[in-house]
């Protein structure tokens, strides 16, 4: 029994290496490989311009605050959160809605004329929501 069981696997192995070596020299040109294709923007989705920042200090839900300071003369964005700041880039987006964003940390603010949020994109969590001007 034990020597056929020794037989069988000694087969599948020269036949494995058989199939393998063939397969290398094969003439049969590989494939080129090529980049996908986009899709269309059929709904013509274009970035919009974004609404105005609004900066300050923002209350939020539970208690939360988050302070906005844009910095003179460059257009970066400081946004204070629990007591930490964070530089924060803006980002195009296709609904016109203000989108900023701290790839460090995970940190995004999305700024819409009724209301703020504060998300962390990394936890994929909401930090503060319903954030408004005082």
């Amino acid at each position: 029994m034990i020597a056929r069981n020794y037989l069988n696997c000694r087969i599948a192995s020269a036949l494995t290496l058989t199939a393998l070596l063939a397969a290398c020299g094969s003439s049969v040109p590989l494939a080129d490989t090529k980049p996908e294709p986009t899709l269309p923007n059929l709904l013509k989705l274009e970035p919009t311009p974004s609404a105005a920042l609004l900066t300050g200090n923002f209350f939020c839900e539970l208690g939360n605050r988050v302070d906005l300071a844009s910095a003179a003369g460059d257009g970066s964005v400081k946004l204070t959160w629990k007591g930490r700041s964070y530089p924060m880039t803006t980002v195009s987006t296709t609904t016109g809605a203000v989108r900023l964003e701290d790839k460090a940390s995970g940190l995004v603010w999305i700024q819409i004329p009724a209301k703020s949020m504060l998300l962390n994109s990394k936890l994929g969590q909401q930090l503060a929501n319903e954030c408004k001007l005082r």
